[in-house]
């Protein structure tokens, strides 16, 4: 499944949990449902179990009373589309660019013997 860009969706997200309990593991978990991850992809993405995850979902759709992910994306969607259509202001984090990478030399190169 195409994932979506995570700076995309940080301004609805965040206003959509406005006022919510959700914890910031779960906050970062619905940013991961609104991606697309899987609970696998996610679990690989958060460093923890798929069950973890699963269980994770679980506690954020009773939190926000929703069924699943699929009311809970329906949810989020509502909201941003109502903002853009009340003309809200969306402020992105600012795009931390790359640090390029060193070139190895031919110099610097150790040879293990």
């Amino acid at each position: 499944m195409a994932q979506i860009d995570i700076e995309i969706l940080t301004p609805f997200a965040a206003k959509f949990m406005e006022g919510t309990t959700l914890t910031p593991a779960e906050r970062a978990e619905v940013l991961r449902i609104a991606q697309g991850f899987a609970c696998k992809d996610s679990a690989a993405a958060a460093g923890v179990s798929p069950e973890t995850i699963r269980a994770r979902r679980k506690r954020i759709y009773r939190k926000l009373d929703v069924p699943g992910s699929g009311e809970l994306l329906a949810s989020l969607l509502a909201l941003s589309l109502k903002m853009l259509a009340k003309g809200e202001r969306i402020e992105p984090r600012p795009v931390v660019p790359a640090q390029p990478q060193p070139a190895a030399t031919a110099s610097s190169a150790v040879v293990a013997r």
